[in-house]
């Protein structure tokens, strides 16, 4: 078996008083891509924001290529190869769209082509101040930012979230052309469906626990009976 990129232990983290996840532990593979579900408020943000770096644990281990991150700022974490894709659209406003994916832009497979060739409406828009741009095409650039940072480990935060369903597709294509070339990524969803059919392994959180985990995706996707049961939704 390959050896965990991500490794998370343990995990205790707290919003003030709120004791939100309580004891995670899950890990992420060379090239693996695992889903994160969910109802609202169960800890899949926290959990993010806390391997990403935005939160730090009160107890707990997190590892990422062997490398102790736990409670390390951001800005070291992200040096030491993880990019985030963060929930809502989070861009700098001021910047054109080209120089917001040039400051992200680090050596790696993806370039900045590359994402204007997956995402072809930003390239329409290269010189645009960022924060002219619509919802879904900020969620785009986001997106690209993320990829072209080249990331050992991909965190995705409800990429799709708010989207119209031409771009949910193209965010598909994306999570998909990750896995065929290897990146290993967490991907958080409320379309539970869209996600399944994309991961390799799922876990479900339910009030900052683990209460399923599965390397059956598919399987999970096609049993309504479990997904009314886990995550209060019908079966595809």
């Amino acid at each position: 078996m390959t050896e965990a990129l991500l490794d998370v232990r343990g995990v205790h983290t707290y919003y003030g008083s709120s004791h939100v996840l309580q004891g995670v532990s899950l890990t992420v593979r060379e090239g693996e891509v695992l889903g994160i579900l969910g109802r609202n408020g169960m800890g899949k943000t926290t959990l993010i924001h806390t391997v990403s770096g935005l939160l730090r644990p009160r107890e707990g281990e997190i590892t990422l290529g062997g490398r102790p991150i736990a409670g390390a700022p951001a800005e070291r974490i992200a040096r030491a190869g993880l990019s985030l894709v963060p929930q809502g659209h989070r861009v700098f406003p001021s910047l054109t769209v080209r120089e917001n994916l040039k400051v992200a832009a680090r050596r790696g497979a993806w370039t900045i082509d590359d994402v204007a060739d997956r995402f072809p409406v930003l390239r329409e828009r290269w010189s645009l101040p960022a924060g002219k741009l619509s919802g879904g095409q900020q969620q785009m650039l986001t997106m690209g930012r993320a990829l072209v940072g080249n990331g050992r480990l991909v965190l995705m935060d409800e990429p799709t979230e708010g989207l119209d369903p031409q771009t949910v597709a193209r965010i598909g294509d994306v999570v998909d052309e990750l896995r065929r070339r290897g990146t290993a990524a967490i991907l958080v969803e409320q379309k539970v469906d869209f996600a399944l059919r994309r991961v390799d392994r799922a876990l479900v959180l339910e009030r900052g626990r683990v209460v399923h985990e599965t390397a059956d995706p598919q399987a999970l996707r096609t049993d309504a009976a479990a997904l009314r049961r886990l995550l209060a939704v019908g079966g595809s």
